[in-house]
């Protein structure tokens, strides 16, 4: 139960906050990004800042009753002329000891709320990490559905992850089969 956690868009003046965050995120959950700890730990702060204030993205944080930064998901919308109507859920993640509360549920329940403010977007796509398993359970229940798996999307020192991609409609009647 994610009871006293809010949702909020985060902005440019989040930048130090939303980096510490995602850099946690790196190094708790290495297998879950294709991005790395050491490639984003060396980006400077406003770099992460303008990320937050690209008007083609939203980023949404969830916060605890300390208003601490506990997770956060970005919206990405496709800039292709052809693709406008398509919109990229990236960059999910909650702290560990925040996880399995419904934090993470809430915040794709937001991106999908957000995706539906934006004009013509038809359609939300993700990337999981195949054996992610909890992840791709939390994104099952909440209506996407596997199209398709890159095998040996991500090369790691140890060895290839595979990718799930998914996809659903933003729509709000919508019902997965």
């Amino acid at each position: 139960m994610s009871v006293g956690v809010s949702i909020k868009r985060l902005s440019r003046d989040d930048g130090g906050r939303y980096r510490a965050l995602m850099l946690r995120a790196y190094s708790e959950h290495d297998t879950a990004f294709t991005s790395t700890f050491e490639e984003r730990a060396g980006k400077p702060l406003d770099w992460w800042s303008k990320r937050l204030a690209d008007p083609t993205t939203v980023t949404l944080g969830a916060f605890d009753a300390s208003d601490v930064l506990i997770g956060t998901v970005r919206l990405e919308t496709y800039q292709r002329l052809r693709e406008r109507h398509k919109v990229a859920l990236t960059a999910m993640y909650v702290m560990k000891d925040h996880a399995g509360h419904g934090i993470g549920r809430r915040l794709v329940e937001e991106a999908l709320q957000a995706a539906r403010r934006l004009p013509d977007i038809e359609i939300i796509n993700l990337t999981v990490t195949a054996d992610n398993l909890a992840a791709v359970r939390l994104y099952s229940r909440l209506g996407f559905q596997a199209y398709g798996r890159e095998i040996r999307a991500v090369k790691t020192a140890t060895g290839h992850l595979d990718k799930t991609e998914m996809w659903r409609p933003v729509s709000a009647d919508y019902v997965a089969l």
